[in-house]
């Protein structure tokens, strides 16, 4: 997930937060993601950002290897996955 492709998820995002039911959590499955660079991570916290706005709980699962790394690194995966006190 990069440039090229961030707007993509970014539309999936919104639609999935439009669309779900206020009880409903929005999880964005990143499994079989090989990279994300600092687009995709925007896109990420932008929708946890959007989700929250509208009342819906907003996750991030799937990730491994690089993507995990990434995130981990950058200090977001606590707060994307839920695993964030």
């Amino acid at each position: 997930m990069d440039l090229a492709t961030a707007a993509q998820l970014r539309d999936a995002i919104v639609t999935a937060v439009a669309d779900a039911e206020p009880d409903m959590s929005v999880v964005v499955d990143l499994a079989g993601l090989r990279f994300i660079d600092s687009a995709g991570i925007s896109v990420l916290l932008r929708g946890r950002r959007s989700a929250l706005a509208a009342g819906r709980e907003f996750r991030v699962a799937g990730a491994e290897g690089l993507v995990l790394e990434v995130l981990q690194l950058t200090g977001i995966w606590p707060l994307l996955s839920g695993e964030a006190a």
